[in-house]
């Protein structure tokens, strides 16, 4: 489905891609395809989750859901081809 949630190494893993993908298809999905940024919220989830760990990933999805909005464009790259921030985790 997403390539960011294949891979998973443990059961943490899993439970954790399994929640981002269910935001992504029934909470993320009301408001169409106009994040700012790339990669979405949900998989920079599933990245920070499988990169850092649950807690620090966590924290760093939180951090990431607060800066969802793009009214800073100075502070990030961006990906002219797609025409978004680029925000890694």
């Amino acid at each position: 489905m997403y390539k960011e949630a294949k891979g998973n190494r443990n059961e943490v893993q899993y439970l954790f891609s399994g929640l981002f993908l269910f935001y992504k298809t029934f909470f993320s999905s009301q408001d169409l395809t106009v994040c700012t940024f790339t990669p979405s919220c949900s998989e920079f989830g599933i990245l920070a989750v499988k990169k850092s760990g649950v807690v620090m990933g966590g924290i760093k999805t939180m951090d990431r859901l607060t800066r969802c909005n793009g009214l800073s464009p100075e502070k990030y790259a961006i990906d002219f081809k797609e025409k978004l921030l680029i925000d890694k985790p």
